[in-house]
């Protein structure tokens, strides 16, 4: 009966924890976008985010640390993203770590505005067949018009939202893996502003004219130097004068 009793009280208190930590979620009205995108993340963040809509008009954070992963999915929870921002709740997006591939394309969808990114984080854009997961051109042939399809939806949006030419998108992705650091980032267009947290910059400490360290051993001039110089010519020209000598005396 004890058992039975302490056992109640542990689910009744992981029961009261679990209830707690999500009404402080939903007062946070915060969203983790982590690791891959695919169907159960994508499901998951949509899922959050229309709840935490519906519930009040008030702003939504979306949290993002992705490699990427799959298109379709991306897109789904950009469209959700505007879908909300068009009802007028704004809609912020942090980047803290990395926002690759897919994840940079889900970054846009944040408010005019509201793309930031930790000091320390990284965003990478590329030809939308990698973010297609067609690994070979064979199979990207065999899906070429759906291909085209996304390559022109994913430009636009990175176009529109960074301000750059679609022909610059286009040349700066084209066969290659476009790296970002955050103030990149930010020049680029990617994102609207780098949050604070960096570290300090260090202090330039002024080193102070020092007089001269007195030597303790003996005093070196000039001239002791120049002598030192000539001694091994000296000790040269004595030793091959001694040499004659010793031949002079024995021939005679």
């Amino acid at each position: 009966m004890g058992e039975l009793s302490d056992r109640l009280i542990a689910e009744l208190i992981d029961a009261v924890r679990s209830q707690l930590r999500k009404e402080q979620g939903d007062k946070l009205r915060d969203i983790y976008l982590i690791g891959d995108i695919e169907k159960d993340t994508a499901r998951t963040c949509i899922e959050r985010l229309r709840e935490l809509a519906n519930d009040s008009s008030k702003p939504i954070t979306i949290y993002i640390n992705s490699a990427g992963g799959n298109v379709t999915d991306g897109l789904a929870i950009h469209d959700s993203i505007r879908h909300v921002v068009s009802r007028g709740v704004e809609v912020t997006i942090i980047v803290q770590g990395m926002a690759y591939s897919m994840g940079s394309v889900v970054l846009q969808a944040a408010s005019d505005g509201r793309r930031f990114g930790f000091p320390h984080s990284w965003i990478m854009i590329h030809e939308p067949a990698k973010w297609a997961g067609w690994q070979s051109t064979t199979a990207a042939a065999q899906h070429l018009d759906r291909l085209k399809q996304m390559q022109n939806q994913i430009y636009r949006i990175m176009a529109e939202r960074s301000g750059k030419p679609l022909r610059q998108i286009i040349k700066d992705t084209k066969r290659t893996d476009f790296y970002l650091d955050a103030q990149k980032a930010l020049d680029y267009g990617l994102i609207d502003a780098v949050v604070a947290g960096e570290l300090p910059e260090p202090k330039v400490v002024e080193m102070k004219e020092s007089e001269p360290i007195a030597s303790s051993g003996p005093r070196i001039v000039e001239s002791d130097i120049a002598a030192a110089a000539r001694a091994p010519e000296l000790e040269k020209t004595g030793s091959e004068g001694a040499g004659e000598a010793g031949k002079a005396g024995q021939a005679e």
